[in-house]
């Protein structure tokens, strides 16, 4: 896909003022795979005479058409908000919009492939996405492994015996870096395969709907809880095992991308010129622009950062976490950020408040898990900043204002988690006028 070195889009402000839309693309390492687009925009940054800058990073399992179509959502959201509502922005106001792409999407159906994806799927569609995901760790494996691991993993069900083999072969992908919260220790084999058996339980593997990235095919029979699945934990659906499997792959991919890409890209954006950055995030693409923020020497500090149900530990900015005498590996960004971070979080995310803590746990404790009904408190120390609320940093908690109410906001608190449950009722339902809301008092605030 070529993409071009003028705005992707051209959107207006509610006061006449053109928006211009750039897209920027980065492979998998962190490469940028469009540089005469960044290139381009940049001489606008520094020549174009920009007051904003609005930075989006989209999620995992967004293909190119469904990341477009969020940024344009929200962008054309914002301003039929600001429009409706009368809110004025300040003299002179002139904004820019930089999309990111990234290559999230290893399962291209799923909760944030976008609400007009139906729960079941084909069975030819689920299928397919099921090999896209047995290919995508097979070129992490070693070669003399690939063979074993094909057959485990295309079996119909592993007993307990193989699922430790396919656990050991999935344990030879290399570890991404232990960013959030200091965890460098990878669990054996037998305690990946207690995970799986975790997530097998009916209460774990039955929901709304509301996926982190997984696919059911069609006519796929539920499992119900009786006296009949006496003795089904014994035995290991492998695509199972393949979906959490992939579930830190791309959390991994989100740190890369930040640090390697968007970081360097953040740092230039402010060296060229004065406008004021704003970062809006959802689910790991909160981790692309956190770990660029942290990373990156950046020249001045961003002015703000909003993070839409992220896909990082709760405890990301600790002031000490539990156990370790070491900070959150992304408290520096409360420092790297003008305003007061604001993220939501939601009792009603499914694939954050029962799903992330199994899928993305890689240390050999596995005692203090609990099964959570409803966001309360963070079930272990891998819960998901986007299911529980930052905790141990400092923070508030409050809940997101309904559209119209003003945010009381102290520059002394630095992170505000924002309880959107009555208004965020799934994973990537982060694109309505209570988030709008929530960004333009950021965007326009006086301090």
């Amino acid at each position: 896909m070529s993409l071009t070195a003028e705005p992707f889009r051209t959107f207006s402000t509610p006061e006449g003022t053109p928006l211009p839309l750039y897209i920027v693309r980065f492979d998998r390492n962190g490469v940028c795979t469009s540089p005469q687009a960044r290139s381009q925009l940049l001489e606008a940054v520094k020549q174009g005479g920009f007051t904003d800058i609005f930075l989006f990073s989209h999620g995992w399992n967004n293909d190119f058409p469904t990341a477009l179509a969020s940024y344009e959502g929200f962008i054309q959201g914002y301003s039929e908000m600001r429009r409706s509502r009368g809110l004025t922005a300040p003299p002179g106001y002139r904004p820019l919009a930089i999309g990111i792409y990234w290559p999230s999407a290893i399962l291209l159906f799923g909760s944030e492939a976008g609400p007009q994806i139906a729960a079941s799927l084909p069975a030819s569609s689920a299928e397919m996405s099921e090999i896209e995901l047995q290919d995508e760790i097979a070129r992490q494996l070693p070669e003399q492994n690939l063979e074993r691991f094909y057959a485990l993993s295309q079996s119909d069900k592993l007993n307990s015996l193989e699922a430790e083999v396919l656990a050991s072969l999935l344990l030879l992908i290399p570890p991404g870096s232990s960013d959030e919260i200091g965890d460098d220790q990878i669990p054996n084999s037998k305690d990946l395969v207690e995970v799986w058996k975790r997530f097998q339980e009916p209460s774990l593997s039955d929901s709304d709907g509301d996926h982190f990235g997984t696919v059911e095919p069609a006519g796929t029979p539920a499992v119900t809880a009786g006296p009949q699945t006496a003795g089904w934990l014994d035995w290991i659906d492998p695509r199972a095992a393949i979906r959490l499997t992939t579930v830190w792959m791309m959390k991994d991919r989100a740190g890369t991308v930040g640090a390697n890409g968007v970081g360097p890209l953040l740092r230039d954006l402010l060296q060229n010129g004065s406008a004021k950055v704003h970062l809006i995030g959802h689910s790991y693409g909160c981790k692309v622009l956190l770990s660029a923020t942290c990373i990156a020497r950046l020249p001045r500090p961003v002015r703000s950062m909003l993070l839409l149900q992220p896909a990082v530990s709760h405890l990301c900015f600790a002031s000490q976490l539990p156990g370790l005498a070491q900070p959150g590996g992304y408290r520096g960004a409360l420092q790297a950020v003008e305003q007061p971070i604001l993220a939501t979080y939601s009792q009603h995310d499914y694939p954050l408040t029962s799903v992330f803590h199994y899928a993305v746990r890689r240390n050999r404790d596995l005692g203090d898990i609990q099964i959570a009904a409803c966001a309360g408190a963070p079930p272990s120390r891998f819960a998901a900043l986007g299911g529980y609320g930052p905790r141990s940093s400092g923070e508030t908690l409050i809940d997101m204002a309904a559209p119209g109410d003003r945010y009381a906001l102290n520059s002394q608190t630095r992170v505000y988690g924002l309880d959107s449950s009555k208004f965020i009722k799934g994973h990537s339902d982060i694109s309505n006028e209570a988030t709008w809301w929530a960004f333009s008092q950021l965007a326009h605030s006086s301090e």
